[in-house]
């Protein structure tokens, strides 16, 4: 029966693989070539606090499955990936940026919403899973995943398994003091390196840019395009940014000694702006011996957080060979690396 039962759930072809931004909700089926379909975004509704979250990403998820024509009963498995780091024993929330998320029971009101189990992850640490099982870098030991969205988290695979620490609760990053007397943070102290650089931090400089009379836009997408075609404030803000985020990859190279560093997240899509700037930084401030690993940004950054989140659950049901192996020509695409 055991056996029966395997060949039944290896026939199952999709992954339901959910990613809770602080900003966006993102839902997708992901197949076993490793490819997302059925893909839909919502705000995340933060105003409304976590039952609301909880309701838009139920919501979101009936509505993907729905256009797919699938029950949840037919995917082979659920999983989510949240902001911050999660206990994967329990799915609590070890350490967040969303406020009032921390020691969150993220698994419990999901797996009684889609009656089945689900995997929750942290983002950083899906961002890597994906890094790890995709792509050029699949299967390489040491390394470094950075998923910059509105925040900065991180995740790091030595030994083919993702650190943990005591706490499930390691490289929260995102949260090293680089900056003494500098900006305010989501933590509640100030200096943290996502408090300078990332999405958040870029859309409260914009807004200064703004209030002292610059011609800005917005959002970290609009300026991209403003920098894309020359504009020469918005390209000095992109320069700047890439110095701030390789002083925190610096830090991560000396500490961690990683062989290579993969770039992900919505914040990532603009790397040709500020990649020269980052790689410069980074191996100028690390350690001379630790300077020379890889820094690379990852093919389709953005959605790698959500297809962590398929790898993850997959991985927590016990499922081999649910993903395909890819042929040579797949497994060297969309890299963009560094020198």
């Amino acid at each position: 029966m055991a056996s029966e039962a395997q060949t039944t759930q290896n026939e199952k072809k999709f992954v339901m693989a959910i990613d809770v931004g602080v900003t966006n909700v993102k839902v997708g089926l992901v197949g076993t070539d490793g490819q997302i379909e059925h893909f839909a975004t919502h705000a995340t509704p933060l105003e409304k606090g976590v039952a609301g979250v909880a309701n838009a990403l139920v919501n979101t998820s009936r509505g993907v499955l729905s256009e797919a024509a699938i029950n949840i009963n037919e995917l082979a498995a659920v999983g989510c990936c949240v902001p911050g780091d999660v206990n994967p024993e329990d799915g609590i929330i070890t350490a967040s940026a969303a406020p009032g998320w921390e020691g969150l029971d993220v698994r419990t009101p999901m797996e009684k919403s889609f009656g089945r189990p689900v995997t929750v992850e942290g983002d950083g640490e899906a961002a890597t899973l994906t890094f790890y099982n995709f792509g050029p870098t699949r299967g390489q030991d040491h390394l470094l995943g950075i998923s910059i969205g509105t925040a900065i988290t991180c995740g790091f695979i030595t030994d083919g398994k993702i650190l943990r620490g005591a706490g499930a609760s390691a490289l929260m990053a995102g949260h090293m003091p680089l900056f003494l007397d500098g900006r305010p943070c989501s933590c509640g102290r100030t200096g943290c390196w996502e408090a300078h650089a990332g999405g958040g931090a870029l859309r409260k400089l914009l807004a200064e840019y703004q209030e002292a009379g610059y011609k800005l836009p917005g959002l970290p997408e609009e300026l991209a395009e403003l920098a894309q075609a020359g504009e020469e404030t918005s390209l000095k803000i992109w320069e700047e940014q890439g110095r701030v985020l390789g002083q925190g990859i610096a830090v991560l190279l000396d500490v961690l000694n990683p062989k290579t560093v993969v770039l992900g997240g919505g914040y990532a899509q603009s790397w040709s702006l500020f990649k020269k700037s980052l790689i410069k930084t980074a191996r100028q401030m690390a350690l001379t011996r630790n300077s020379e690993a890889a820094i690379v940004c990852a093919p389709n950054p953005e959605k790698a957080p959500l297809l962590g989140a398929a790898v993850a659950a997959i991985q927590a049901q016990g499922i081999d060979g649910f993903f395909n192996e890819p042929d040579d020509k797949q497994a060297q695409q969309g890299i963009d690396g560094g020198t």
